[in-house]
């Protein structure tokens, strides 16, 4: 009997060879026991009727499996929370989601970017409409082993040069930006006026004053600090693109996590 079962297992698995799915089961063998990721569900929200674009595979919302109901229940609260801007801080996930999208909320989804060595991050994006639309990406971080969620003081150390750094590469981001747009203005074919210049320059000077580290996100080979600036729809084709981008071998001394 025992010699039969070694046989039926072995044929089970040379045909998984064959098909190509042995190396699936093995990779997801591994990263259950070595602990390299955790599981990512999806919590699927019901489509916005009064928008036919909808997509109704596009109003979605990670939920988190570590293994642990404690864990679980840390970050996907903590989560839905500040997403939701803490409207219902005792409602499950799904009952808060439902309530917060109400009749507004047309798109949601999201991205995970590292999902390793105890490590989770990714971001959420979402478009409700009103009278206009608008768009925007909220970013989370987390350590799986505990739920807690990560600071960028908890990833690269703030109090050195680093910091430093991007403001620098910030600044100099944000002057480039500026640049164009005045170059836009004295383009006759770009349609941009005095006023409408005026405007977007004082919300440039906005988002570069607001600016900060905490709005991050992680990357199998980099760190990306997000410069966020969310203009009015009628002049969003001016938002500004600042790309603050540090390759880990790059900042490898500033680390505090040293198995980035």
């Amino acid at each position: 009997m025992k010699y039969n079962y070694m046989v039926k297992y072995a044929s089970v698995l040379a045909n998984l060879k064959m098909a190509g799915i042995l190396t699936v089961l093995l990779m997801v063998i591994g990263t259950a026991a070595f602990g390299q990721g955790v599981h990512i569900d999806t919590l699927k929200l019901k489509k916005n009727e009064k928008f036919n674009e909808t997509e109704p595979d596009k109003m979605i919302f990670p939920m988190i499996r570590t293994g642990d109901e404690k864990v679980d229940s840390i970050i996907n609260f903590d989560m839905k929370n500040r997403f939701t801007s803490n409207e219902y801080p005792n409602d499950p996930p799904e009952a808060a989601l439902i309530k917060w999208a109400g009749d507004q909320v047309v798109y949601l989804d999201f991205e995970v970017t590292y999902n390793e060595k105890g490590i989770l991050s990714l971001h959420i994006n979402a478009e409700a409409c009103g009278v206009y639309c608008s768009s925007w990406t909220d970013y989370f971080n987390y350590a799986t082993i505990s739920g807690a969620p990560l600071n960028i003081s908890d990833i690269v150390d703030t109090a050195s040069e680093f910091k430093t750094r991007v403001y620098n590469d910030k600044a100099s981001q944000y002057k480039q930006q500026k640049r164009e747009l005045l170059e836009m203005l004295n383009d006759p074919e770009s349609g941009l006026d005095q006023p409408t210049y005026e405007w977007a320059l004082e919300l440039y000077q906005e988002c570069e004053n607001a600016f900060d580290l905490e709005s991050f996100a992680l990357y199998p080979d980099q760190l990306e600090i997000i410069g966020v600036c969310y203009l009015p729809n009628a002049i969003k084709n001016l938002t500004p693109v600042i790309a603050l981008t540090y390759n880990y071998a790059e900042i490898k001394k500033y680390l505090i996590k040293k198995s980035l």
